[in-house]
C-alpha cells in the first residue's frame, strides 16, 4: 500500500523541488522545481568511415542471424559493427572540444547527415582533382607518363597529384 503525503505538506513541497518532471510528488497540484533545461555539452559528434564493402557510412546496424555458420562467426560480425560505430562517434564535453574536433579535418560533424555530406564533397573533390590531373597529362612527354604511371601504379583510388622529384644539382667545380 502506498505511503499518501499531504501536498501541501513541507515534505512533500521539498519534494517537489527536487523533482523535474511530474511523478507522485506532484499530483497535489505542485510544479516540478527542477524543469529540464537544455545543454549543448556534452555532444556527441560523427564522421564517415568507408565500410569493408566500400562504402561510406557513420554507422552500421547490428547483423542478423541469418546467414552465419555458427555462433562465433556471428558475435564477430556483431562485434565489428560496434567497434566501426565507436570509431565514428565521439564526445565532446565544451566548446573548446568541439571547434578543435572540427578543424582538425577528419571529419567530425554534429550529424550523420552533415558528416556524410562532408565526406561526399572530399571525394568530389578529389575526383574533380585527378580528373584534371588526367586531362592535363594529355601533353607531357614519354618519359613525364611513364613517371606518372609508376606513381599510379603504387597507389589505390584516384591520385590528385604526383610529387614532384627532387631535382640534381650540377656537380660543383673544384676550385683548386
Amino acid at each position: 500500500m502506498p505511503i499518501l503525503y499531504n501536498p501541501n505538506s513541507a515534505y512533500a513541497k521539498e519534494m517537489a523541488k527536487w523533482e523535474q518532471f511530474p511523478s507522485e510528488w506532484t499530483i497535489g497540484g505542485l510544479k516540478p522545481g527542477n524543469p529540464p533545461t537544455r545543454r549543448p555539452y556534452p555532444r556527441m559528434l560523427y564522421k564517415a568511415s568507408q565500410t569493408s564493402s566500400g562504402k561510406w557510412a557513420t554507422s552500421l546496424a547490428p547483423p542478423s542471424r541469418f546467414g552465419f555458420r555458427d555462433e562465433n562467426e556471428w558475435d564477430r560480425a556483431c562485434q565489428e559493427a560496434h567497434r566501426f560505430n565507436e570509431s565514428n562517434q565521439k564526445i565532446v564535453a565544451n566548446e573548446a572540444e568541439h571547434r578543435k574536433a572540427e578543424e582538425s579535418g577528419e571529419g567530425w560533424r554534429d550529424s550523420q547527415k552533415e558528416a556524410m555530406e562532408f565526406r561526399e564533397a572530399l571525394e568530389s573533390a578529389i575526383g574533380r582533382a585527378a580528373a584534371e590531373r588526367n586531362w592535363q597529362d594529355r601533353n607531357m612527354g614519354e618519359k613525364a607518363k611513364a613517371e606518372s604511371a609508376a606513381a599510379e601504379a603504387e597507389h589505390f583510388g584516384h591520385l590528385p597529384e604526383i610529387k614532384e622529384k627532387p631535382r640534381r644539382g650540377r656537380p660543383r667545380k673544384n676550385a683548386a
